[in-house]
């Protein structure tokens, strides 16, 4: 039993910190708190950061609400790291903060100030002042086992365009 126990912990402890440390294409030119979900992080201060950066680049804003420990989560940075071109559409439109929740770090305080969320990961989409523009559900751009392209391309495009229609 204790020659089975060493090779799992150490197994478990080497895949959750590489799945927490590698960085994902997509978000590889980013700013840190695009990076992942950390739970040391402080959002209201990622925030301030990330909408002077949109404001300066003529962006929206993203509150990726989620954790390291979310499949769905980690799936949306391998497809997003799949289809190239979807994300460098999604990283003009959006400047992205990654908000943790976990049970070490609910980040409650700060999330008390949005829509109440039914899961993980949840869109609440900000102009670059800071303003709720929509709390969205990514259950909507899941198809089987991933995200559809065409859908998640649409949620992008709406809020690309949102700076014409101002």
């Amino acid at each position: 039993m204790k020659r089975l126990l060493l090779p799992l912990v150490l197994g478990t402890a080497l895949f959750h910190g590489e799945a927490y440390s590698a960085g994902h294409l997509w978000a590889k030119a980013l700013p840190d708190y695009s990076q992942g979900y950390d739970e040391q992080r402080d959002p209201a201060r990622d925030l301030a950061a990330a909408t002077a950066k949109a404001s300066a680049e003529g962006k929206q804003v993203l509150l990726l609400v989620g954790g390291e420990w979310c499949s769905w989560c980690q799936e949306m940075n391998r497809f997003l790291d799949r289809e190239p071109e979807l994300a460098q559409q999604f990283n003009r439109t959006f400047v992205v903060v990654k908000v943790n929740v976990s049970e070490q770090n609910k980040n409650a305080p700060f999330l008390k100030a949005y829509p109440e969320y039914l899961g993980v990961p949840h869109f609440y989409v900000l102009d670059a002042k800071g303003k709720l523009l929509e709390s969205f559900n990514t259950g909507l751009l899941e198809k089987g086992k991933s995200y559809d392209e065409a859908r998640f391309g649409k949620f992008i495009g709406y809020f690309e365009r949102q700076d014409a229609r101002s």
